[in-house]
Parts: C-alpha cells; sequence; structure tokens
C-alpha cells in the first residue's frame, strides 16, 4: 500500500534532496529554519515513515549516520579534511560478483565507503588537515 505524499513529507523529501546527505539533526536544523511551521514530531514521523516507504534511508558511516535520498545504486567516499559525503557509482554487481569468486562465500549484498580527502580539499592544500 502506498502512502500518499503529504506536505509536511514533500518538504522533507526536498529538503534532504537539497542537502544530498544530512545528519537527522542537520536535516532537522534545516527544515525548522526553513519551514517554521513544521513541528518537531511531524518531522520525525515522517522520517520514520519515508524510511518505512523506502523513499530515504539512513546510511551508517564511520563517524556518522546520514540521511539520503534513495537513488541508484552507489557507494559513499567520506571527505576526512571537510566531511562531506559524495556518492560514487559503481558497478556492484560486479565488484559482489568476484568477491564471492574470491572468497568462496555467497555474498547477497555489499554497503560500502571509502575514506579520504577530496578533491576540492585537495586543491585548498587541506590534505593534512584530517578531522577525526
Amino acid at each position: 500500500m502506498t502512502k500518499r505524499m503529504t506536505t509536511q513529507k514533500k518538504i522533507l523529501y526536498e529538503s534532504l534532496e537539497k542537502l544530498g546527505h544530512a545528519s537527522v539533526e542537520s536535516l532537522i536544523e534545516y527544515i525548522r529554519i526553513n519551514y517554521k511551521q513544521i513541528s518537531l514530531a511531524t518531522i520525525y514521523r515522517n522520517i520514520h515513515s519515508l524510511i518505512t516507504e523506502n523513499k530515504i534511508k539512513l546510511v551508517k558511516l564511520r563517524e556518522q549516520d546520514v540521511l539520503e535520498t534513495v537513488k541508484l545504486d552507489h557507494i559513499h567516499f567520506v571527505c576526512e579534511s571537510c566531511g562531506n559525503v559524495i556518492d560514487l557509482v559503481v558497478d556492484k554487481k560486479k565488484l559482489i560478483s568476484k568477491a564471492s569468486k574470491d572468497c568462496m562465500h555467497q555474498i547477497h549484498y555489499c554497503d560500502m565507503a571509502f575514506y579520504g580527502v577530496c578533491q576540492n580539499c585537495t586543491r585548498k592544500g587541506k590534505e593534512n588537515e584530517v578531522r577525526l
């Protein structure tokens, strides 16, 4: 059963689309600044609802958990300098197939993240300013 896209859900989804990747706290802050009429309880309820409907998902990264809209299969690159999370499109099926063959296990799914310094921080000379 598909649930309807209420105005509040639409605001939450579109806000997350604009932000790309956001912690629950930063998404709430963004919505409360830009849409003062939405209560905190409504935001949490709609986050849960959109996750249940598989329209957004929670991604667990080493340093943080972030929300993102559901889109093409991808892995994440996390900049250890600025903290940006960037989507990298890769052929996960090939990766899973090779890993399954190499380790002789039946792998059904993978969830990966690469960590390093993004090209913007490298250009700015921040490659030695790794956040811990």
